[in-house]
């Protein structure tokens, strides 16, 4: 069997300052085979993002890997230095960060920034570049690509400035990308232009990527598998089917009881109680046990290991499968 194109292996994140450290994602395994997409969900505070900067080495300062492996075709991301990671993002690997506005320089027109991605990563002139940023626009559905190169930022709608982050991204064609929240703040209508226009290039170029969202109708749509995390554990990892349809984890059922149906009218949507725990207090036991409605002194005390209930389903609660 091939070697999957990223092979992330008990992963371990922490924001430490000058007295101590927090972890802030424990332990996490996942893999992503070309032209796979894996989505990883759960609320904000879950780790889910801070698992994508930590494969991409782009944790802010206090953030670090302490742990675990990053395999990206068989080598270790982990030890390489600043130099060679910057030759591999961009190239190799890219990210679609969660808020296009804040991420595109406001100051610089579109069309410079495409084109300065082009520069930094391929041996090409300007005008080359500049003809393919075009191409970029165009290929990333928007209609009128000259005007768009020569926009600035600001000037344009949230749905074309994350079509241009996506041009940006897929500039130097990687063969991974991580997209951050990619349809949060876009209608109904744009985000599922977007979630196509996605899978259109995982297509066309046997990308694999990695959807990091808080919403299960996303992953539903376009995901193979899901990782389900909280508290920046690995709840539930199964195909998007199993998930969907067959969920063993009371956190990935309040998900999807907490998803708004178009068929149901009721008069109160369903909602999980609590917070997600800041990571300076975890619960002793089972991350989830404080909001878990079928918690007891058992899931309190000790803390549950991930265990295969069915081929390629796991998942870490005291009781599922049981």
């Amino acid at each position: 069997m091939a070697e999957p194109l990223l092979d992330v292996q008990n992963l371990e994140m922490v924001f430490e300052n000058k007295y101590q450290a927090f972890t802030a994602v424990d332990h996490l395994s996942f893999s992503v085979e070309k032209g796979q997409t894996l989505g990883i969900v759960g609320e904000s505070g879950s780790g889910k993002t801070m698992a994508a900067l930590s494969v991409m080495k782009l944790l802010p300062n206090q953030g670090r890997v302490s742990g675990g492996k990053i395999l990206f075709e068989g080598k270790d991301l982990v030890p390489l230095k600043d130099r060679e990671m910057q030759r591999l993002r961009g190239r190799e690997l890219a990210m679609i960060f969660q808020d296009p506005m804040m991420s595109l320089d406001q100051v610089y027109t579109v069309g410079s920034q495409i084109v300065e991605a082009i520069l930094t990563h391929e041996p090409v002139g300007k005008k080359q570049a500049e003809e393919r940023a075009l191409a970029l626009l165009a290929a990333v559905g928007i209609a009128h690509p000259q005007r768009v190169f020569r926009s600035y930022p600001f000037e344009l709608s949230g749905g074309m400035c994350q079509r241009v982050m996506i041009a940006i991204a897929l500039s130097c064609n990687p063969k991974l990308l991580f997209a951050d929240e990619p349809t949060t703040a876009l209608d109904v209508t744009v985000q599922a232009q977007i979630l196509d226009l996605l899978r259109k290039v995982r297509d066309e170029y046997q990308m694999g990527i990695v959807l990091i969202t808080h919403d299960l109708g996303v992953v539903s749509d376009i995901a193979d598998r899901v990782i389900v995390m909280y508290a920046g554990k690995s709840m539930e990892d199964a195909s998007t089917d199993v998930i969907m349809n067959h969920p063993a984890h009371p956190y990935t059922m309040g998900l999807i009881q907490s998803a708004p149906k178009l068929e149901e009218q009721v008069e109160r949507l369903h909602s999980i109680e609590g917070a997600v725990p800041d990571i300076r207090s975890m619960p002793k036991g089972c991350r989830f046990c404080t909001r878990c409605p079928q918690a007891n002194d058992l899931c309190r005390e000790t803390e549950p290991q991930a265990k295969e209930i069915a081929p390629g389903h796991f998942v870490r609660c005291h009781y599922a499968g049981s």
